[in-house]
């Protein structure tokens, strides 16, 4: 006996049954029974069928919203440092520079040439988050040693400000992959630079809590919303600010967060405690003691 699984619309499919006593199959009472089960399957089969067409047409409104941003995004970051990159190049090559003009246009066009490959680090590594291949090497790591790479890393952006480095002497070592929470470190603090006005402060200091190494990276620019604190980290959200604010990609803290975590550790946006600027704030665990490691 076979019974249509039907809908609203057009039956969806049938429900084959075969009976062991082929009596079974003329009684009415059976038929009634049969009918009702077919009835409720219908009913689940079509919910589960809109949830999934629900479903299919929220991602490709996700999808078509990622690759909008993505565009926006790809088309300001590579195309502006490509321009500078290519102008200073292009008034080397005709000559008739002094030296020291010259000079300044290639340190320029090697600025926003490293500012690319950065820009380009982060898409790779936001395309590895989004495939789950992002996997962290933690090790030992000296923190020092990473704020170090960092300021040199962004030697230029940083020259206009006034840097502050605040590491407590005795700070333990942190279990940490050194290449990805070094990348989420530089993205911290160009994210200072591109906000924070010139000669103002950026401050990076290191304490410890009970879950472990709380890294703060502060600038005196104009902050993050309350409101906004929790999303600064989604991929291509962006901070809403005044008239005249540089047009970020949303693309850093979202790696930041992705890369913190895989660390085991957790990111985040506070009150600064100056009360003025941007705080953002990672926790990052602790490397085990020698003891630790014995007890092992």
């Amino acid at each position: 006996m076979f019974l249509p699984l039907a809908t609203q619309g057009a039956p969806i499919g049938a429900i084959g049954v075969r009976f062991l006593d082929p009596a079974r199959g003329r009684d009415p009472e059976t038929r009634r029974l049969l009918a009702a089960v077919e009835d409720q399957v219908a009913v689940a089969v079509e919910r589960i069928k809109i949830e999934s067409d629900l479903e299919r047409a929220r991602l490709a409104s996700e999808t078509e919203t990622l690759r909008a941003a993505l565009l926006n995004s790809v088309s300001h970051d590579l195309r502006t440092p490509l321009v500078t990159v290519i102008g200073s190049l292009s008034a080397v090559e005709q000559g008739g520079l002094p030296p020291e003009g010259e000079r300044l246009l290639i340190r320029g066009a090697l600025t926003e040439a490293e500012r690319l490959d950065r820009y380009v680090a982060n898409l790779l590594s936001m395309t590895r988050l989004g495939h789950g291949a992002l996997t962290a090497r933690q090790v030992p790591t000296d923190l020092a040693e990473l704020f170090a790479r960092a300021q040199s890393d962004l030697a230029v952006p940083l020259s206009v400000f006034h840097v502050v480095v605040d590491l407590p002497r005795d700070l333990p070592a942190v279990m940490i992959d050194p290449v990805l929470i070094g990348q989420s470190l530089v993205n911290l603090m160009e994210n200072a630079t591109k906000y924070a006005p010139e000669g103002s402060t950026i401050r990076l200091s290191a304490t410890t809590l009970d879950q472990g190494v709380a890294v703060l990276v502060e600038d005196q620019g104009p902050g993050i919303p309350e409101p906004e604190r929790a999303r600064v980290f989604d991929l291509f959200h962006r901070a809403v600010q005044g008239d005249g604010q540089p047009a970020g990609t949303g693309v850093g803290l979202a790696i930041v967060k992705g890369m913190v975590e895989a660390n085991d550790g957790k990111v985040e946006a506070i009150e600064p405690p100056s009360g003025t600027g941007a705080a953002i704030r990672m926790i990052l665990p602790y490397a085990p003691t020698i003891a630790e490691i014995a007890d092992e």
